[in-house]
């Protein structure tokens, strides 16, 4: 027997309330239809959002490590200039 979800229970009393007892088959199946359509819609735009906010994270994650990378290449193309002068410093000292 298929579990009843809430989202159905909760369609079946917007449309008891709406329509109420005089409305058609017909009438309460459209907008029992256009109801769901509504739940999938927002469905998909709560994943669209949470993979914008995702996207937004790493990202930010992925600029702080371009940064540790272009300084760790901006010092090891000084570093022998450093370790020259350091070894100047050590022989003259």
């Amino acid at each position: 027997m298929k579990k009843r979800l809430e989202t159905d229970q909760v369609i079946e009393s917007l449309i008891a309330a709406m329509l109420g007892e005089e409305a058609t088959l017909r009438q309460q199946y459209v907008f029992r239809e256009n109801l769901r359509s509504l739940v999938r819609l927002a469905k998909a735009e709560q994943v669209m959002d949470i993979k914008a906010n995702v996207k937004r994270l790493t990202g930010a994650m992925e600029a702080h490590h371009a940064r540790r990378r272009a300084k760790a290449v901006l010092l090891a193309q000084r570093l022998p200039g450093i370790l020259t002068s350091a070894q100047q410093q050590f022989e003259f000292n």
